[in-house]
């Protein structure tokens, strides 16, 4: 990925939403139902990824932490996975280990809509 190329998974999951906006983000769950997710640029960092997630409480924004080995971690306790669809195809069938999303899982990604 040193040639600047979007990171792989850009191009092949409906789920990325590239650089959209927090609050972007959450209107469009806003129209989804609790498990729903995306996720999209970090706006604090660009090269930082973030999990959006509607809950019965509202909207989670959580961060892939990219580790010194390459690796990502889902906030602070998700085992490290070599790529992002990794974390979200196991966290698809595991509970997040988010506080206050533990009941949860990535259930309804919200979709890209292509025109």
């Amino acid at each position: 990925n040193d040639f600047g190329n979007p990171p792989i998974f850009v191009l092949v999951c409906a789920w990325y939403h590239g650089s959209l906006s927090r609050s972007e983000a959450e209107s469009l769950l806003t129209l989804c139902k609790e498990c729903s997710y995306l996720v999209r640029n970090s706006q604090t960092n660009r090269s930082d990824y973030s999990l959006s997630l509607r809950s019965c409480q509202g909207f989670m924004h959580m961060k892939f932490t990219q580790c010194k080995d390459g690796k990502y971690v889902l906030g602070q306790n998700s085992p490290p996975f070599d790529t992002i669809p990794e974390v979200i195809h196991f966290y698809t069938t595991h509970k997040l280990p988010i506080r206050g999303a533990e009941h949860l899982s990535l259930l309804f990604p919200v979709l890209v809509q292509t025109l």
